[in-house]
């Protein structure tokens, strides 16, 4: 299962929504493009499901290019792009009916395929109603069952969770981390809380440029820590410090188990209050999008 990206690049007319795109994901699990409004994910997630063709560049799924061989490609993917609509006279069960139909997948199978993905995304409830009385959320939540039905290896999903309430959005996060460790989902999202309770890997996309790839970086074993007082600190378990006004972020050698860390500084004399991993994806995020700003 791969999508590989190559110079892609989409302009509209004097506009660039993305700037020479390289990604190559090559393997299950969830990759997840993080960004603001209008920062080029949906373009992108366009070009790879063949809804839009590209000005330059190629988008391939496995080893397939989307532009010229797109019922190829998409055999292999089930989408949701942008937010769903469907006819309003068609119940969520004929819609899923029809899937069935596009996708060649035999009566046996569906009504297997069917009774899952009721329990996984929950539309039993309403799954017989038309949609045209359907909340936001019923329809992400149909949306969501027929990109999924019939099993596809890739499932390209947009902002899967818009819509839903807090409930909800837990659902469809455990379920797409469980889908994940067989699957590779390529999912966009503007919420960093989600990147990093669902993505095994985060690119962080704005105004069509890649400003951070997870890959691409070392994943640094960071502390953060709170205490009553300020210290020098010594020690050979310890790469890195700096120190904020209200914590301190501690850079360990991964040779060392965190409670090791923690002795040599009480042993020095910090008077510790609390300990957490430190994930610095909200400060790479904003350093990217301020960035970008200050260039206007």
């Amino acid at each position: 299962m791969e999508i590989f990206m190559d110079s892609l690049t989409k302009r509209y007319g004097k506009l660039t929504a993305l700037n020479n795109i390289n990604i190559d994901i090559n393997s299950h699990g969830c990759v997840g493009l993080l960004g603001p409004n209008g920062a080029g994910k949906t373009t992108m997630l366009k070009l790879a499901t063949n809804i839009i063709k590209p000005t330059s560049g190629r988008v391939e799924i496995n080893n397939i290019n989307v532009s010229q061989y797109p019922e190829k490609a998409m055999k292999y993917v089930g989408s949701l792009i942008e937010q769903p609509e469907f006819y309003p006279y068609l119940s969520g069960t004929e819609i899923l009916e029809f899937t069935q139909k596009i996708r060649g997948i035999s009566k046996e199978d569906y009504a297997i395929e069917v009774k899952r993905l009721k329990d996984e995304t929950n539309i039993t409830e309403f799954v017989n109603r038309k949609t045209g009385a359907y909340s936001r959320g019923m329809k992400q939540r149909l949306a969501l069952a027929v990109a999924m039905l019939g099993d596809p290896e890739i499932i390209i999903l947009d902002e899967p969770t818009f819509g839903l309430d807090p409930k909800g959005m837990y659902d469809i996060r455990g379920l797409i981390k469980r889908i994940s460790k067989e699957h590779l989902v390529l999912l966009s999202t503007h919420l960093i809380y989600e990147a990093r309770e669902v993505c095994d890997r985060t690119i962080i996309i704005n105004k069509g440029n890649i400003g951070h790839d997870s890959k691409m970086v070392e994943n640094k074993d960071l502390l953060k820590i709170t205490a009553d007082n300020k210290i020098k600190i010594i020690s050979n378990k310890i790469i890195n410090y700096t120190v904020d006004n209200d914590y301190i972020i501690i850079e360990k050698n991964k040779n060392f188990d965190n409670y090791e860390v923690i002795n040599d500084l009480l042993n020095e004399g910090l008077k510790i209050n609390y300990v957490e991993k430190y994930d610095n994806l909200e400060n790479i995020y904003v350093s990217i999008i301020n960035k970008e700003d200050s260039y206007r």
